[in-house]
């Protein structure tokens, strides 16, 4: 069943309209785009691997890598058409605090990761490869699979608490596939964590969204 969800005005706020969701989803996503060009053009910076960081290359963990871009549509989109006033205003206030804060580090704080030679010929080697060769090094901490995967299963949690153990296998698969490709280091993901929670805390603060779940009340006819 799902999570019942105090609203900031006991069920009496101002609706959002589907028209006013996307655009604040378009308004979230412009800002967060700004990760191409800083990703592209920055120079200079350090590369912050550890002395724990010895992961292979592994090919085959560009699948989940990848596949987090169709994940994130599609869990945005169905959040858009389907989440609560409340939990929706507090997923928007997330959402612009997350990126706000990853966009601004980017820019402050330049951040990248050596690009490997993928070798092999294989399906996974053919999709990696470019990836390394092709796309921008920088804007390595925090790691934007990492703070939006987070941000994402965080909010799900509380909407569809059941599967809380998916909720948490993705951001696990997802962080074991930024180290195999050679994308991020551990300092990434640990940042895009951080990031993601206080996002997360800061956003419900902010929209007056319930810190607690509460047991569903009986419906009255």
């Amino acid at each position: 069943m799902r999570t019942q969800i105090l609203d900031k005005n006991n069920g009496n706020e101002d609706t959002i309209t589907k028209y006013e969701r996307f655009l604040l989803i378009l308004l979230i996503c412009s800002i967060q785009m700004i990760y191409i060009p800083t990703s592209e053009r920055i120079s200079g910076g350090i590369a912050p691997k550890l002395p724990i960081d010895v992961f292979p290359i592994w090919a085959v963990w560009v699948l989940p890598y990848t596949l987090c871009y169709p994940l994130w549509f599609f869990g945005v989109v169905w959040g858009t058409l389907k989440m609560e006033n409340s939990m929706f205003r507090s997923f928007i206030a997330a959402c612009l605090i997350t990126s706000t804060i990853a966009v601004t580090t980017f820019s402050l704080f330049p951040t990248y990761v050596p690009a490997a030679t993928i070798h092999g010929n294989d399906v996974w080697a053919s999709v990696l490869r470019p990836i390394h060769e092709n796309w921008g090094r920088y804007n390595a901490l925090p790691s934007g699979h990492i703070y939006i995967t987070v941000l994402l299963a965080l909010f799900y949690d509380r909407w569809y608490p059941r599967y809380k153990f998916l909720w948490i296998l993705i951001p696990v698969f997802v962080s074991l596939s930024t180290l195999f490709t050679g994308q991020h280091y551990i300092a990434d993901i640990i940042a895009g964590l951080i990031v993601a929670i206080l996002g997360y805390y800061l956003g419900a603060k902010w929209a007056g969204f319930a810190p607690h779940r509460i047991r569903p009340q009986k419906r009255v006819y």
